[in-house]
């Protein structure tokens, strides 16, 4: 009796031994694992898509630094309102990525004209006001030309207040998207007398004559008078094209 009374002491401190073994590897495995998992809340990268108006430290400047600093510290919906703030960003996207990256997606926006004033204010498709930033002369986009120069209808960052501007640039906007035969070739458009539009082609040059009635019914007739010209003709191959006049087209050839 005595001496299973022994074994069971015995067998007692070996389970208690090995419990004790158990805890402390445990423990230790338990530090290894949230030091791992530590750092992989802590942000080492900072990704971003690829950019093609502005360099991406333009963008990056809007938010600081966040290398180093743990996912629970930073509030990706505010980064994201700051990267957007940035008046070339038309939307953004952050996200984060394991282990320890901030992936920011960008969509940018694009010039679509300058607006010739002193200084001069490059716009984008939604007449936002983009500002100068060493970069005007790498964009090949039309000029407009004798609209309203007040400079307080050109906040930068914000929309245009111009309401001539306004129109031009949707008009510029379906030109881009339905029109690219002669959005691609337009150097200038001019406001004149009356308000009526001249064109003014970037080869050449040649000027075309809109007025300012009808202008998509007028533009049809372009793209079909361009149409019917080739393979002999361009429309560079005309001084002047005079479309002011209902269902006509007064040109003047460049050689008479």
């Amino acid at each position: 009796m005595r001496l299973k009374k022994k074994k069971r002491i015995i067998w007692f401190k070996a389970i208690i031994s090995v419990l004790g073994f158990s805890a402390i590897f445990s423990l230790i495995w338990s530090a290894f694992w949230w030091s791992d998992y530590h750092n992989t809340l802590v942000i080492k990268n900072v990704v971003f898509s690829n950019t093609v108006i502005l360099d991406k430290q333009n963008y990056r400047n809007t938010f600081g630094d966040l290398i180093g600093a743990s996912i629970d510290e930073i509030n990706l919906t505010r980064v994201t309102e700051l990267v957007e703030s940035h008046p070339y960003v038309l939307a953004a996207r952050v996200s984060h990525r394991y282990p320890g990256t901030i992936m920011i997606e960008i969509m940018e926006r694009t010039p679509i004209a300058i607006l010739n004033t002193q200084p001069m204010v490059m716009l984008d498709e939604e007449g936002y006001i983009l500002p100068d930033m060493e970069n005007m002369g790498d964009f090949l986009v039309p000029s407009l030309s004798n609209f309203n120069p007040a400079p307080e209808l050109y906040p930068a960052g914000e929309k245009v207040l111009s309401v001539k501007v306004k129109e031009s640039i949707e008009w510029l906007s379906h030109l881009r998207r339905e029109y690219s035969f002669l959005y691609d070739n337009l150097s200038e458009i001019r406001l004149v007398s009356d308000n009526d539009i001249e064109l003014i082609l970037a080869e050449e040059p040649t000027k075309i004559l809109l007025g300012n009635e009808d202008l998509w019914t007028k533009i049809e007739i372009l793209k079909q008078f361009r149409f019917d010209l080739k393979p002999n003709k361009e429309l560079t191959d005309f001084s002047y094209l005079d479309m002011r006049y209902i269902n006509q087209i007064i040109a003047k050839d460049r050689r008479s």
